[in-house]
C-alpha cells in the first residue's frame, strides 16, 4: 500500500478528529464515562486510528487491528516482496484465491469502467517509468511512453479456477502480458478502512471512527454526541506549513482526499506530478490541487478521489452531477492564477463543510 502516503493523502485529510480529544489527558474522565476507546498504531506505511464506543469492554483490540491490516498488506502491498500483488506483478499468469486481492481487483475494474479509465490500477508501468514507483521519486523529465500505453490498455484474461460449495467462484486464473503490472494504492487504503468498519459493525458497535492514513469512515456520533469532525488540509507543499482549509462533518459516511501538490519533482523548471493520466500516459497538468470525496463507503471515496485528480475540476463537477446513483459529494481545491486558492462544493457537501 502507500508508503509515507505515496498518494499524498497523509496531509490532505489530517484527521484531527474533534471528538473532544478522546486521547488527551484532560478528557480522561469523560472518555471513561462514555467508554470510548482508541486503538492506534502503524500500518501500510502510515498510521491508523480507530475510536469507538465500547459499552461492554474488550470489543476490539490493537492485536486484532494489526492482524487485519497485516493480512491486507500481505495481499495488496507492492512494498511487501511476498505479497499476492507483488507475486502477480512478476508473473504472466497466476491462480489467485486471496479474498482481499480479489475484492479490490474486481471492484477496481468496476470503477475503471465507471470512470472511463480515469481510475486505472493498470497504470503501474507508467508510474514506475516516470520515477514514482515504490522506491520513491526519481526525476526523469519528459518521456515517450507510447510503448507503455499498450501495457496499460491491454485487457487481462480472467478465468474462474474453481467454485466454493455455494457456487460462488473462490479463485481465478488471471493472465497478463509480460510487463503488465497493477497498483491498487488508489483504492486499497479505503478498502482497508471498510474492512475494519464492517468488523466493528458485526460486533455491534454503533459509534466509531476508522482512519487509516487520512482515509476515514465515521459511524454514529463521537463522545460529544455529535457528528464526527474531520479536518481537510490546505494544499501547501511543505508539511511544516500544514494548516486546515476546512472541517467536514461526517455522519455514517466515508471521506477521502487525494492531491498532487506534495509529491512531485521538477526538471528544467517543469513540475511533474505523481498523478498519471492513464489516457495520455503523462502526469496531469491542471489546476486541481486536491479532491475530497464523501461516499457511502471508503473504497469508493478513495478510488473516486483518485479519479477526480485525473479528471480535473470541470470534468469532476460534471461527473458527480451525472451520476447521482453513486451518492458522491465533492470538495475541490484548485488554483486560480489570478485569485489563488479557490474551492468548489457540490450541493450535498455545502451543509457538511465548514471552511476556515
Amino acid at each position: 500500500m502507500k508508503r509515507s502516503k505515496n498518494k499524498e493523502i497523509i496531509g490532505f485529510l489530517c484527521c484531527i478528529l474533534l471528538i473532544s480529544a478522546a486521547c488527551t489527558n484532560q478528557n480522561t474522565e469523560k472518555e471513561e464515562e462514555n467508554h470510548f476507546q482508541n486503538v492506534s498504531g502503524e500500518a501500510q506505511g502510515t498510521t491508523y486510528s480507530i475510536t469507538y464506543l465500547d459499552s461492554i469492554g474488550g470489543i476490539f483490540s490493537k492485536q486484532e487491528a494489526d492482524s487485519i491490516l497485516n493480512a491486507i498488506d500481505t495481499a495488496l502491498s507492492v512494498w511487501v516482496e511476498e505479497s499476492t500483488i507483488s507475486k502477480f506483478n512478476k508473473m504472466d499468469s497466476m491462480k489467485i484465491d486471496d479474498p482481499h486481492f480479489l475484492n479490490v481487483f474486481f471492484r477496481g475494474r468496476e470503477i475503471v469502467n465507471q470512470t472511463k479509465g480515469a481510475f486505472q490500477p493498470m497504470v503501474m508501468p507508467l508510474v514506475r517509468a516516470w520515477g514514482f514507483g515504490p522506491t520513491g521519486a526519481h526525476p526523469k523529465g519528459d518521456l515517450n511512453t507510447d510503448s507503455l500505453m499498450v501495457l496499460v490498455n491491454t485487457e487481462l484474461k480472467i478465468t474462474p479456477a474453481d467454485s466454493s460449495s455455494d457456487g460462488n467462484s473462490a479463485s481465478f486464473f488471471i493472465q497478463k502480458m509480460a510487463g503488465q503490472q497493477i497498483d491498487v494504492n488508489g483504492i486499497a487504503q479505503g478498502y482497508s478502512v471498510d474492512v475494519i468498519a464492517d468488523f466493528l459493525k458485526a460486533r455491534g458497535v454503533e459509534n466509531f471512527m476508522v482512519e487509516i492514513g487520512g482515509e476515514v469512515f465515521a459511524y454514529g456520533v463521537n463522545n460529544a454526541n455529535e457528528p464526527w469532525r474531520i479536518g481537510i488540509d490546505k494544499p501547501v507543499q511543505l508539511v511544516q506549513q500544514r494548516e486546515l482549509q476546512a472541517i467536514a462533518k461526517v455522519d455514517n459516511r466515508a471521506i477521502a482526499t487525494s492531491g498532487s501538490y506534495r509529491k512531485f519533482y521538477e526538471v528544467d523548471g517543469k513540475r511533474y506530478s505523481h498523478t498519471i493520466d492513464p489516457a495520455t500516459g503523462k502526469p496531469v497538468d491542471h489546476q486541481l490541487l486536491s479532491a475530497t470525496v464523501m461516499a457511502p463507503n471508503c473504497t469508493n471515496a478513495d478510488a473516486f478521489a483518485t479519479a477526480f485528480m485525473v479528471k480535473g475540476v470541470e470534468a469532476s463537477k460534471q461527473y458527480v452531477q451525472d451520476h447521482p446513483e453513486l451518492k458522491l459529494d465533492i470538495y475541490l481545491i484548485f488554483n486560480d492564477e489570478s485569485e489563488g486558492f479557490k474551492t468548489y462544493l457540490s450541493p450535498g457537501m455545502k451543509e457538511k463543510i465548514e471552511e476556515l
